[in-house]
């Protein structure tokens, strides 16, 4: 999932205002992968032979994990219908700080007001650090094994499974503007990710 923003700068006559994190910042970053052969099949700890051994043996299991931390949110924009600039919201208080994080509320609400003036600029920076979109915790696994078939032809059978765990990764929360009515603000309304799928296929090299 990567950063977004609602607009422009507040005012593109003082781009100071615009320093803040890097929307497509990931604090942290983990990617494993392991294989390993199972032991049946022929010449394996469960040896195998003949039409067993082509059934059951010979198969390599093959995992994929990635775990990651989130991107920071782009803050409110106050969206009022007559404004100077693309004037965001103040920030009164930490919006992260005892937030429940849930898909109804993943951040507070309440930490974001509308400017006294119009034609002031609201405090809030462009992305928020200190609140960010949940983190992947994505698990891939597949299952292989090859025939030889003569000198030159190969056969391989493959099953896969994309998010083995079904682990839901939610979108970005709504930062609908309080000219809008702060309709589903700060709920998340949509994933990021596709739920657990399979895979089946095959391949012949000749």
């Amino acid at each position: 999932f990567v950063g977004s923003h609602n607009g422009a700068p507040q005012d593109w006559k003082n781009m100071n205002l615009e320093h803040s994190v890097s929307p497509q910042e990931v604090k942290f970053q983990f990617t494993w992968q392991a294989s390993y052969d199972l032991p049946v099949g022929k010449g394996r700890a469960l040896s195998l032979n003949g039409p067993g051994n082509a059934v059951l043996g010979g198969w390599t299991i093959n995992g994929i994990a990635y775990l990651s931390d989130g991107v920071p949110i782009n803050s409110p924009v106050v969206g009022a219908g007559f404004s100077y600039f693309n004037q965001r919201t103040d920030m009164t208080c930490n919006p992260s700080n005892g937030a429940p994080h849930t898909a109804a509320q993943w951040f507070l609400p309440d930490c974001f007001t509308a400017p006294a003036s119009s034609f002031v600029a609201g405090s809030a920076p462009a992305y928020l650090d200190n609140v960010r979109t949940m983190g992947a915790q994505d698990f891939d696994l597949s299952l292989f094994k090859s025939l030889k078939i003569g000198k030159e032809k190969d056969l391989r059978f493959e099953i896969s499974s994309y998010n083995v765990t079904n682990k839901a990764q939610f979108a970005g929360p709504n930062v609908s503007s309080p000219g809008s009515g702060y309709v589903n603000f700060g709920q998340i309304l949509s994933d990021s990710n596709t739920p657990r799928q399979f895979q089946f296929g095959s391949k012949f090299t000749f």
